[in-house]
C-alpha cells in the first residue's frame, strides 16, 4: 500500500493495527483465497500505482472493487475461526508494533488480508469522494444498465457480524463502507449528483440497495443499544454517514434509532458529571468527541421534525431525546458538545405540525396529541433547561450562534412558563423522570394538589411514575425527592397511605433507609414515618 494512501485512512483517524505486514502479503501461497492469475496481477499493479490510477477505468476500478470484496469473503469464510475475523483484538491492536504485525501475518495470514482489504476499499471511496473523473461509487459497486448493487457487498456484512469477538477496526471499517456504497443508492443523493456537474447521474436501482440499506441501520441501532463506553465508536463512522440521506434518516428513525441516541447522549453526559477530576482526565477527548458526534447527527435529524408526526413523536417519546440534551448542555463538557445541542433543542422547540406532512408506514398519523415545539417546551422546563440556560447566559461565549440560540431558548421558555399551571409545571417534571428541588416539592404544594395526584383516570398515574423512580432513577436526589412526594401525598390525600402501601411504595422506600447516601436515607426515613404514622405533624 503507498504511504499516501495510508496518511490518507490516518487522517480519518481510521489505521489498521496491522498495516506494517500489508507489503509483505505473499498471494501466490494463499490457495485458500481463490485468487486467478488475473486478479492476482491486478492486485500487484494496484500496489505500485498511485489509487487514482487504478481507479482512472471505470471497469477496472470495478473489478478491483469486486477482488476485494472476494478477498474479504475469502478471508471470512477461511479465516480465524471460531467466528472471528481475524485473531487481532482490542488489547492487542493497542500495543501492535511491526513486528508483532509481521508475525501475526505468518499465524493469522487471512486476518491480515481481510484488514487489508477493507483497508484498500475504505481508500477507493474516499478517493472516489474525492473525485476521479467519469468514475464514481456508483459506477464502480452498482453494476449493469440497470445499476444493481454487486453480490459481494454481503461480504461487508459478514464481516460486521463475524467480527463481533472483538476486532474493533474490522467492525468500524466494514460498517463504515458498507453504509458509503448503499446511501450512494438513494434518490436524494442520485438527485444530487446530477445536479453537481448538469450531467445525468448513471441509474442506480435503489430495490437493490434497501434491503442492505436496511440490515445496516439494524446494526447501527444495536450498536447503539447495546455497546457503552468507547465501543460506541465502532459505529458513529457508519452513522454520521447514514444522516447524508433523508431516505436513510428516515429509516433510522423507524428503526427506533432516537431513543439508543438519546440513551448513549444521556450515559455520557451522566457520566462526565459524575467522574472524579481522575476519572474525566481519563475520559478524556475521545468520549467529548463521541458525545459531539452522536449530539451531532441527532442535530441533523432534527431538521425532520416539520416534515414527520412519526419522527417528531419519537423526538417525545419518554422525554428521553430533551433529558439527554439538556444533562448535555448542564454538564457542558465542552463548548462544541453545548452548541449542538443547543442547536438540537432550538429546532425541537420551534418545529411545527405540517398538515401536508405524508403519513406514517401504516398510511395513519401517529396516534395521540398534536406534537409541536409547545410540546417539547414543556418538556424543556420539566428537564430543569431554565436553570440551565440562565447559567448560560453569565458566560461570554465568542460565537455568535451559539448566543442567538441561548437567548431564543431563554425567551421561548419564559413564555411558556407564564403559560403552565404549577400542577402542569410539576407533572411534566415527574413524567420526565428529572425531578430538581423547587416550589413544587413543598409541603404548601401539596396541600394545594394533593388530589390531583389521583389524575384524570383515577389510576394515580402520576404516583405510580415517583414509585418507579425509587428503584430505576440512577440520580440519588432524583429519589430523594421522590421519597419526599410520596410521603407528602400520604400526608394530604385521604386515605394516602393504603394507596401508596397497595402500589408498593413502603417496600422500596424501607430499602433506601440504609442506603449510603445520607439526605436520601433522611428522605426515606421520613417518608416511611410518615406512611406509619397517622399523625406525622406531632412526630415532626
Amino acid at each position: 500500500m503507498t504511504s499516501s494512501s495510508l496518511s490518507k485512512l490516518s487522517d480519518l483517524g481510521i489505521k489498521s493495527p496491522v498495516a506494517d505486514a500489508f507489503a509483505q502479503i505473499q498471494w501466490d501461497s494463499l490457495s485458500t483465497l481463490k485468487l486467478t492469475a488475473q486478479e492476482t496481477a491486478l492486485l500487484r499493479m494496484a500496489e505500485t500505482n498511485p489509487m487514482d490510477y487504478t481507479l482512472a477505468d471505470s471497469r477496472d476500478a470495478s473489478m478491483y472493487a469486486r477482488v476485494l470484496l472476494k478477498l474479504l469473503a475469502e478471508a471470512n469464510t477461511a479465516g480465524a475461526g471460531a467466528g472471528e475475523v481475524s485473531k487481532i483484538t482490542t488489547d492487542t491492536a493497542v500495543t501492535m508494533t511491526k513486528d508483532d504485525a509481521l508475525k501475526l501475518l505468518e499465524s493469522d495470514p487471512l486476518g491480515i488480508v481481510a484488514h487489508y482489504a477493507l483497508t484498500k476499499l475504505l481508500d477507493i471511496l474516499a478517493t472516489l469522494q474525492g473525485g476521479v473523473k467519469g468514475v464514481t461509487i456508483a459506477s464502480v459497486f452498482y453494476v449493469g444498465k440497470e445499476g444493481v448493487l454487486v453480490d459481494q457487498w454481503k461480504a461487508l456484512l459478514r464481516c460486521l457480524n463475524k467480527g463481533g469477538k472483538g476486532d474493533i477496526f474490522a467492525q468500524k471499517v466494514a460498517a463504515l463502507c458498507l453504509t458509503k456504497i448503499l446511501v450512494t443508492a438513494c434518490p436524494s443523493q442520485r438527485a444530487a449528483a446530477q445536479s453537481a456537474d448538469g450531467k445525468p447521474a448513471r441509474p442506480i436501482q435503489y430495490a437493490s440497495a434497501i434491503e442492505p440499506l436496511e440490515a445496516i441501520t439494524a446494526w447501527i441501532v444495536s450498536q447503539l443499544k447495546n455497546a457503552s463506553g468507547t465501543l460506541v465508536a465502532i459505529c458513529t463512522p457508519a452513522l454520521k454517514v447514514l444522516m447524508d440521506a433523508p431516505e436513510t434518516r428516515n429509516l433510522f428513525c423507524k428503526s427506533g434509532g432516537i431513543k439508543y441516541m438519546s440513551r448513549q447522549l444521556r450515559v455520557g453526559s451522566k457520566a462526565k458529571n459524575l467522574a472524579t477530576t481522575a476519572d474525566k482526565k481519563k475520559m478524556g477527548q475521545a468520549s467529548v468527541q463521541q458525545l459531539y458526534e452522536i449530539s451531532f447527527c441527532m442535530w441533523i435529524l432534527t431538521y425532520e421534525l416539520n416534515r414527520s408526526a412519526a419522527i417528531r413523536a419519537d423526538f417525545s417519546k419518554d422525554s428521553l431525546a430533551v433529558s439527554a440534551l439538556v444533562d448535555l448542555v448542564s454538564v457542558a463538557p465542552r463548548e462544541k458538545v453545548v452548541r449542538v445541542a443547543l442547536s438540537c433543542l432550538r429546532n425541537l422547540a420551534t418545529c411545527v405540525a405540517d398538515e401536508t406532512e405524508p403519513v406514517s408506514g401504516n398510511g395513519t398519523v401517529p396516534p395521540g396529541p398534536t406534537i409541536t415545539g409547545t410540546t417539547f417546551l414543556s418538556e424543556m422546563i420539566a428537564c430543569g433547561l431554565m436553570k440551565a440556560i440562565d447559567h448560560l447566559r453569565d458566560r461570554q461565549f465568542t460565537d455568535p450562534d451559539l448566543v442567538d440560540d441561548v437567548n431564543t431558548l431563554h425567551k421561548l421558555l419564559q413564555e411558556n412558563y407564564k403559560e403552565m399551571s404549577r400542577w402542569e409545571v410539576y407533572k411534566n417534571e415527574v413524567e420526565s423522570g428529572h425531578l430538581q428541588w423547587g416550589s413544587t416539592h413543598t409541603e404548601a404544594f401539596f396541600k394545594e394538589n394533593a388530589r390531583m395526584m389521583e389524575g384524570t383516570d383515577g389510576d394515580f398515574h402520576l404516583l405510580k411514575v415517583l414509585i418507579t423512580l425509587l428503584s430505576n432513577s440512577r440520580d440519588e436526589e432524583v429519589a430523594a425527592i421522590a421519597c419526599y412526594d410520596i410521603g407528602e401525598f400520604v400526608r394530604h390525600y385521604p386515605n394516602g397511605r393504603a394507596i401508596a402501601k397497595r402500589l408498593g411504595a413502603k417496600e422500596l422506600v424501607m430499602a433506601l433507609i440504609e442506603h449510603e447516601n445520607p439526605e436520601l436515607q433522611r428522605h426515606a426515613l421520613q417518608c416511611v414515618s410518615k406512611i406509619m404514622v397517622h399523625n406525622w405533624e406531632h412526630v415532626k
